[in-house]
């Protein structure tokens, strides 16, 4: 294990409190400590890591763009244990969408077998081994060629699993207790709609009504879906980008509700970064986009974060959110092509406010979650170019 122990980077910041009615929790943040705790090398280039609680224990998974996938135990201080290395495939295409589901028996790790085009079960026993279970191969029916993004929500003690990826269109499943997996629809990608390269998902509860978000890397847009009882899905509303809002390349897609507000926050890697043809025409800048989704399903755009020399917004790829309480969030920024992380803060205001910028040296790639253990909450990065993973405290109060 290579430990860089305890480097320290402490963030000293005010932030003017919310002022509102006396339903609402006035909380001004003083201090915001990001410490790296421990720091190993991984296999491959990093892509997806996952952090979750199973059993009793917390663990780390990661894959990338080789054949495997590694596991992780973290004990209560925050530090790394390898525990096991497992093949997934036995030819070159990647490994993504690390995705923990519990089921009423089982602890399950999903994950999209982007070599093999497939969407994998695999049963976490109790010393944080893997056991696979069962897998669906993309078909003629399905579209999940190339996965790369798995999204589960419960209804009913019913778990259903929505997959997609670089495919032109979105597959739903039924999960099963036994971790075996049934299809129950598939919806191909039109001009309405932004299925075609899905890279981002996010669901929502709103009035007891559940809600799908899909974000679409080579459509360039968002589609809301209205989910039923039975898992199915049924499109609401759609959102394409233009010269205002920043969904040429969408990627990163997450959710949180802030007092009353359903909030959307979405953010993406411009064609520009990938040198396309003619993509410089259409540039207007990196940035992330918050909008706010009603009890129809319905999408508006609500307010814009762009970047500047002084933030760390071009290529992001991942968005992780800490609800400090029911009127304030955290938000975190990873990003590929400025090689760090934005911290900012969210309100009931429904603007991200920026914090601090971390310069971690390496591109994120997908590859960052956020787990509270003990108490503490957690940040875990993966290095793409440097087969490097690292696990930061977060501290504030």
């Amino acid at each position: 294990m290579l430990t860089n122990a305890y480097r320290v980077i402490v963030f000293s910041l005010l932030v003017t409190s919310i002022s509102a009615c006396s339903s609402r929790i006035n909380r001004v943040i003083n201090k915001l400590d990001i410490t790296l705790i421990d720091s190993t090398s991984h296999s491959a280039q990093s892509v997806s890591v996952q952090m979750t609680k199973a059993h009793d224990k917390y663990l780390g998974f990661v894959a990338g763009e080789g054949k495997t996938t590694e596991v992780y135990a973290i004990n209560s201080q925050g530090k790394l244990e390898f525990l096991q290395q497992y093949q997934i495939t036995n030819k070159f295409g990647g490994i993504r969408a690390l995705t923990h589901v519990k089921t009423d028996d089982l602890d399950l790790l999903l994950l999209g077998n982007k070599a093999d085009n497939a969407l994998e079960t695999y049963r976490i026993t109790e010393d944080g081994a893997l056991k696979k279970l069962a897998a669906v191969y993309d078909s003629d029916s399905t579209f999940i060629d190339e996965i790369v993004t798995i999204h589960s929500v419960t209804i009913n003690n019913r778990t259903f699993v929505y997959a997609g990826g670089l495919d032109k269109g979105l597959s739903c499943f039924e999960l099963s207790s036994d971790g075996n997996l049934q299809h129950i629809q598939s919806i191909e990608d039109q001009e309405s709609l932004f299925l075609h390269g899905i890279i981002g998902m996010s669901s929502m509860l709103i009035e007891e009504q559940y809600f799908l978000i899909t974000g679409a890397f080579f459509d360039g847009g968002i589609s809301c879906f209205q989910v039923s009882e039975n898992g199915r899905l049924q499109n609401v509303s759609n959102v394409k980008d233009d010269q205002t809002l920043f969904l040429n390349g969408t990627f990163p897609v997450n959710s949180v509700q802030i007092g009353q507000q359903n909030f959307l926050l979405v953010g993406h890697r411009h064609n520009l970064h990938y040198s396309t043809a003619d993509a410089e025409q259409q540039y207007h800048g990196d940035g992330v986009n918050v909008f706010t989704i009603d009890s129809q399903g319905q999408i508006a755009l609500h307010s814009l974060l762009s970047d500047t020399e002084d933030l760390k917004l071009k290529g992001s790829t991942r968005i992780e959110i800490i609800k400090l309480d029911d009127n304030n969030a955290l938000v975190f920024i990873g990003t590929r092509d400025d090689q760090g992380i934005q911290i900012c803060s969210l309100k009931q205001d429904g603007t991200l406010h920026p914090i601090k910028a971390i310069d971690l040296g390496y591109p994120i790639y997908n590859g960052m979650a956020i787990e509270k253990i003990n108490n503490i909450w957690y940040l875990m990065t993966g290095a793409y170019d440097k087969n490097r993973l690292e696990l930061y405290s977060i501290i504030y109060d």
